[in-house]
């Protein structure tokens, strides 16, 4: 897989966007310790401290079209970073439904991903991911943590981003060998406040449910007055 460093970037996924019509190659990862206007899910803003972080982002072109490929990605990408951080031994980690990994009740990392359709099949696939390493101060998000905060120590920001380089190579190959009820069985074992009483705000209302597990669309199951519906990433948010 081609690497591409970039000293300081405004986005690293919004770098591929840019560019993506000028690459040869079919997979490549571009990753920065400097971004200066990351993006999260729903255009929110990651913040992230100069020189202390790393953002990092795949990109693939041309998928092979497969049964649930969508559901496996997302998954497949949030299991990953979990096993990253399981290698420092980063405690009490969780995936928070859509795109967050947590330390307890703290975000130490983010996921975005994005997909360009042609004729409803993936034409290509961008990964983007954030990761709180030797970050100490987040001002005012107080929801925030980081693996230096955590462990007490400095971390290689080269050596975690070739760490998720070797994860996401041959990432095709190991997409479509996964099974997806294996995958999400894993993934809910591992979900954020799963089967326990949370407040989530839907709309402008404030109501107590019970996350059940996630659907095969990635949509979020969640137990309501006795009733389980299902909610897509814009329409119920799990207050922490």
């Amino acid at each position: 897989m081609k690497l591409i460093k970039l000293n300081a970037i405004d986005s690293t996924n919004e770098y591929i966007k840019l560019n993506k019509s000028f690459f040869s190659q079919n997979s490549l990862a571009v990753y920065s310790f400097n971004q200066t206007n990351g993006r999260g899910q729903r255009g929110k803003k990651w913040i992230s401290e100069p020189y202390k972080n790393t953002c990092i982002s795949f990109y693939f072109r041309v998928l092979k079209p497969s049964e649930y490929i969508l559901l496996k990605i997302s998954l497949y990408t949030a299991l990953t970073v979990l096993e990253v951080l399981k290698s420092y031994d980063i405690p009490d980690l969780k995936i928070k439904w859509p795109n967050d990994i947590m330390s307890g009740n703290r975000k130490i990392a983010g996921i975005l991903i994005e997909t360009t359709l042609v004729k409803n099949k993936i034409n290509d696939l961008l990964i983007g991911i954030g990761l709180n390493v030797n970050q100490t101060d987040f001002d005012t998000i107080k929801e925030a943590t980081s693996m230096k905060i955590l462990k007490n120590k400095s971390f290689n920001l080269h050596m975690i981003s070739e760490q998720f380089v070797e994860k996401f190579s041959s990432f095709e190959d190991k997409i479509s060998n996964l099974l997806k009820d294996k995958l999400i069985e894993k993934f809910c074992s591992h979900l954020y406040g799963i089967r326990e009483k949370r407040k989530f705000v839907i709309g402008e209302k404030v109501v107590e449910g019970i996350i059940l597990g996630i659907t095969d669309n990635y949509m979020l199951n969640v137990e309501l007055d006795k009733q389980v519906k299902h909610y897509d990433s814009g329409q119920i948010k799990l207050v922490l």
